[in-house]
């Protein structure tokens, strides 16, 4: 995606929409992405202010113009941060160029302007209903980096990847990543291995 169409992606992110052609050249998308069906990303939009709002005359392409006469997409990147979940068949208007960390975006939402971290929005304007963490709780995951990590890295977060997030759990993990050669041990492979055959 980078070589070819100029987009960044970092490990683990998936959708459907990451096929060639949805983000626009200059889109910076983080790790441990998810993203839905139909996703829509526009970074910029027809003149408002000009006589016509025509691509005759602002699309060097179409033969009128020697040059663009609206910014470029890659003059308005969009940045798409870590472990951001957006839902299907949302739209990504160019007045939105950041979202944060962490955030939720629901189904069907037209977005914008920029989403902060940990930050759960919906609706036509997409608008905040809450986050997903309190200040002390969302400035410790921010410092843990998580999603730097390998995913047998990550599983050593243990409760924390299917438990409510805790301020003292959290920190627990930052101190016990800070102190460890990041290898897994196998005490955590088995406990994880239980939990899934509890799940099915």
């Amino acid at each position: 995606m980078k070589q070819y169409y100029g987009v960044t992606v970092g490990r683990y992110s998936y959708g459907p929409c990451l096929d060639p052609g949805v983000f626009p050249y200059g889109s910076e998308i983080g790790a441990y992405c998810s993203f839905g069906s139909e996703l829509m990303v526009f970074r910029r939009n027809h003149p408002a202010e000009t006589l016509t709002q025509h691509p005759f005359f602002y699309n060097r392409y179409l033969n009128i113009v020697d040059q663009d006469t609206i910014p470029l997409d890659q003059d308005n990147p969009l940045s798409i941060g870590n472990d951001v979940w957006i839902g299907s068949r949302t739209t990504i208007l160019p007045g939105c160029k950041r979202i944060g960390d962490g955030a939720i975006i629901g189904a069907n939402s037209v977005v914008t302007k920029d989403v902060d971290d940990f930050a759960i929005v919906a609706g036509n304007p997409a608008k905040e209903f809450r986050r997903r963490f309190t200040p002390e709780v969302a400035e410790l995951v921010k410092k843990s980096e998580w999603w730097n990590l390998s995913l047998p890295e990550l599983m050593k977060a243990n409760d924390l990847l299917f438990d409510p997030v805790t301020k003292d759990g959290i920190a627990l993990f930052i101190q016990n990543m800070e102190n460890t050669d990041r290898t897994m041990p196998p005490e955590v492979t088995l406990k994880m291995a239980e939990r899934e055959n509890a799940r099915v």
